[in-house]
């Protein structure tokens, strides 16, 4: 991939923090014209980078009271891949069967990460953005991306039914909160199979215990559910549309050569800053120095980013095992892989220092652990890059 694509790639993290501080939409149709030059620069972003395409009527034919997708296996891992997951699923269908790492990779879900300061408000994810990863995705795996979009509730419920209907698995972004009942805004992906009349039938990717069934119905969730659930999704995250689905369809084969997107994750490892005024975003492993920074000064509470030091520990022993296993001869990959799995350990100790309450003994360490992840996860990136040099 072009050092632009990978610029695509940062940029979007932008967009999605910058979302998450409230620009919710109540528009009934998007006028780019009349929005805040903020919101323009999303909604451009979006259109040029998502690609999405407008819903009409006539996209949609006729369909079957009720139908289920067939040749689709239920996975699930106790592992927040959501998005990646959902992938991992589609491509079983189309012949592509690769372990979850894989599509974590080449989607670049869980490489990198960002640290977004706005109105003082801090937000930090170890991760990349899933619509754009499924984009990048699409090209490696041989597959046609759609990303299909509409502010008509019907339309949407119909376009749904259709395309189920025509065996083609759906990619749901969704407030997971709303499908399972919890108090908070919670984005997640699902995975559309089936319908009857009054239902949907989700594949759920994250569960307590791993899943790997074919010929299961999933998890019936009422329609009007389902779709409150994609609403809040679009206007958590500022989107320009009240009702989104993704789907794929396969025009090719998969690339063999992964090295372009090693050095595109390898340089969303080593990350870079953005600052304007008092608002400032840091990638990659600045993100996780500057966080380093917050917790030592007081700014970050250590138990606000318990959860995101768990998904790190996990995400960056998993990327290490795929590097391991997808480039065996080359030393500096190896290497890399090494790195990674050191600052994942890091991460292992600030979550056991943080079980039992924090002293500011304990503040300090962990502060200068993340430090020390930070500068492993910069050395990982260089070595994924000058390996393909």
């Amino acid at each position: 991939m072009s050092a632009r694509e990978v610029l695509v790639n940062m940029v979007i993290v932008l967009v999605i923090v910058l979302a998450m501080v409230g620009y919710v939409l109540h528009l009934p149709e998007v006028r780019f014209e009349k929005v805040n030059l903020l919101l323009k620069y999303q909604y451009d972003y979006m259109a040029e980078y998502y690609k999405p395409r407008w819903l009409s009527r006539s996209d949609i034919g006729g369909y079957p009271s009720s139908y289920f997708v067939a040749g689709v296996s239920w996975i699930s891992y106790n592992k927040s891949y959501c998005a990646a997951i959902c992938l991992q699923m589609v491509a079983y269908k189309y012949g592509v069967r690769k372990p979850i790492e894989y599509f974590n990779f080449i989607m670049g879900f869980t490489y990198g990460a960002y640290l977004g300061v706005f109105d003082s408000e801090i937000f930090f994810i170890p991760g990349g953005d899933p619509f754009m990863g499924y984009v990048n995705a699409s090209r490696i795996l041989g597959f046609e991306y759609h990303l299909l979009v509409t502010n008509d509730r019907e339309l949407f419920i119909d376009a749904c039914r259709y395309l189920v209907s025509k065996d083609i698995p759906i990619i749901l972004p969704v407030n997971a909160s709303r499908l399972y009942h919890a108090g908070y805004f919670s984005p997640h992906f699902e995975l559309l199979v089936g319908y009857d009349e009054d239902e949907f039938y989700l594949y759920e990717p994250v569960e307590s215990n791993s899943v790997f069934e074919f010929g299961e119905r999933g998890y019936g969730f009422p329609v009007d559910l389902v779709v409150k659930a994609v609403e809040e999704m679009s206007a958590g995250f500022s989107q320009p549309w009240r009702y989104a689905l993704i789907y794929f369809t396969k025009t090719g084969k998969p690339v063999e050569d992964l090295k372009p997107v090693l050095v595109t994750n390898g340089r969303l490892q080593v990350g870079w800053n953005i600052t304007w005024g008092k608002q400032a975003m840091y990638l990659g492993s600045n993100a996780i120095k500057v966080l380093a920074e917050y917790v030592e000064e007081g700014k970050v509470g250590v138990e606000s980013i318990v959860w995101s030091m768990s998904l790190a520990l996990v995400s960056r022993h998993d990327n290490a095992e795929f590097l391991r296993r997808q480039f065996p001869d080359n030393s500096l990959v190896l290497e890399a892989a090494g790195y990674l799995d050191e600052a994942g350990r890091l991460y292992g100790k600030i979550i056991d220092i943080s079980m039992d309450g924090i002293t500011p003994e304990d503040r300090i360490e962990i502060a200068r652990l993340l430090s020390e992840a930070a500068g492993y996860e910069k050395e990982a990136g260089l070595l994924m890059i000058n390996a393909c040099s």
